[in-house]
């Protein structure tokens, strides 16, 4: 349990974790959070009249980095390739399923008025996990310190574009993204940190259940 608890500050420790809540938080009690959003929704300064489809697209594409990444990584054995997409997979059902309980817990109004889903924002927690995992792939992969930088700031881009893109398509509030932003990262960092980088006995693992699939969390007690 020390070792996930360990795992826990080191991500939270983490700028692309907190840095997007304190500016959230700044936003809120600045009080322009509304204001803000309800402008790059009529300006749609970035993604233009098409900002819903291509949040969708570079959610997808962080997505597909991943797996691409995942795959290209070298691995010792076959068993440390399962391990490694294992945790991957989980991270993306842990991610869902936090997204989703704290949006029933907020129960935020989108700027459109469409539902009261809107915090935190789904895409941008989606493509932050994914990218910050493939991110970490990136390490493993051989190839130039150039060519890696860019490739990571590139993914980086993605994810905060997909979530401006909501803001734009008046489906969030960029409050909302920027703690959909941090509590993917969190995730994806804590879930790294706990199963793939520490030697841990604790080991996590996605099995398939009658009606979807489901987390399993070994944790030794002595």
């Amino acid at each position: 349990m020390v070792e996930l608890g360990r795992a826990a500050v080191d991500a939270a420790s983490d700028p692309e974790t907190w840095v997007p809540i304190a500016a959230a938080a700044a936003i809120a009690i600045a009080g322009v959070d509304e204001d803000w959003s309800e402008d790059l929704a009529e300006d749609q300064p970035i993604f233009g009249s098409d900002a819903a489809d291509l949040s969708t697209d570079l959610q997808n594409i962080a997505t597909a980095a991943y797996f691409v990444t995942a795959l290209a990584a070298p691995s010792a054995t076959f068993g440390d390739k399962a391990k490694g997409l294992g945790v991957g997979i989980s991270t993306f059902v842990l991610d869902g399923v936090i997204n989703q309980g704290l949006k029933d817990l907020t129960k935020r109004e989108r700027p459109d008025g469409s539902n009261d889903q809107s915090m935190p924002s789904g895409h941008a927690s989606k493509a932050a996990s994914r990218t910050a995992l493939a991110i970490n792939n990136l390490d493993y992969i051989e190839m130039p310190g150039w060519s890696r930088s860019l490739a990571a700031w590139s993914l980086r881009s993605v994810a905060i574009g997909s979530g401006l893109a909501r803001v734009e398509a008046e489906k969030h509030h960029l409050s909302d993204v920027l703690v959909g932003y941090a509590m993917g990262h969190f995730i994806a960092g804590f879930m790294q940190r706990a199963f793939l980088e520490q030697r841990s006995a604790a080991a996590i693992s996605f099995v398939s259940v009658p009606e979807g699939g489901a987390l399993r969390l070994s944790v030794p007690l002595n």
